[in-house]
């Protein structure tokens, strides 16, 4: 039963193209990737959007989408190219120390609210994971807010685990004076 119903909801994605952003769609890309972070208003780290978000976001989204070592997927009505989903993947580098040296990183995924739990999300993905094997990558890694309990099952649901915890600690006006150095003897 349950296999069915989510292949009823992969169904209802029927319409959906999923292709890699051009430079043309960086309004469209803005657009979902500032809707993701409004959607995290109360998060420690993502609910400090700036005032000028906005005209930060079109130069970076634009170099992002000009670079060779990362690319955009969205996930777009077919009928008239609006997206209604997008994701981000680049190539990561880890420590010289520890395996995998490379991998992929994913990021800046948003659905539209309208038009979640339709299968939308495991296709960009799909892409993500093709974009990362055809690069050489055996793992993907992801970071996903605490805070987003909805968000966190579904990327468990497609295979990820958690491996690490990000902490943030404000600090204080007070917490700017360096220590007295130690005597040394």
């Amino acid at each position: 039963m349950r296999e069915r119903r989510r292949a009823g909801r992969a169904g209802g994605a029927g319409g959906i193209v999923v292709r890699r952003a051009t430079p043309e769609d960086l309004d469209q890309v803005v657009a979902l990737r500032l809707a993701l972070l409004r959607g995290h208003a109360g998060n420690a780290v993502y609910g400090r959007l700036r005032p000028d978000a906005p005209a930060r976001a079109r130069a970076l989204f634009r170099d992002q989408l000009a670079s060779a070592q990362e690319v955009t997927w969205l996930a777009v009505r077919a009928a008239d190219d609006v997206a209604v989903g997008v994701l981000r993947c680049m190539e990561g580098r880890g420590s010289p120390l520890l395996d995998p040296p490379r991998y992929g990183y994913v990021a800046s995924v948003y659905v539209v609210p309208e038009a979640r739990r339709l299968g939308i999300m495991r296709r960009l993905l799909d892409q993500a994971v093709a974009w990362s094997r055809a690069r050489g990558l055996d793992e993907l890694r992801l970071h996903a807010a605490s805070d987003n309990a909805a968000g966190i099952a579904a990327w468990e649901g497609v295979g990820f685990a958690v491996a690490e915890h990000l902490m943030v600690r404000p600090l204080d006006p007070e917490d700017a004076e360096p220590p007295a150095a130690a005597p040394v003897r």
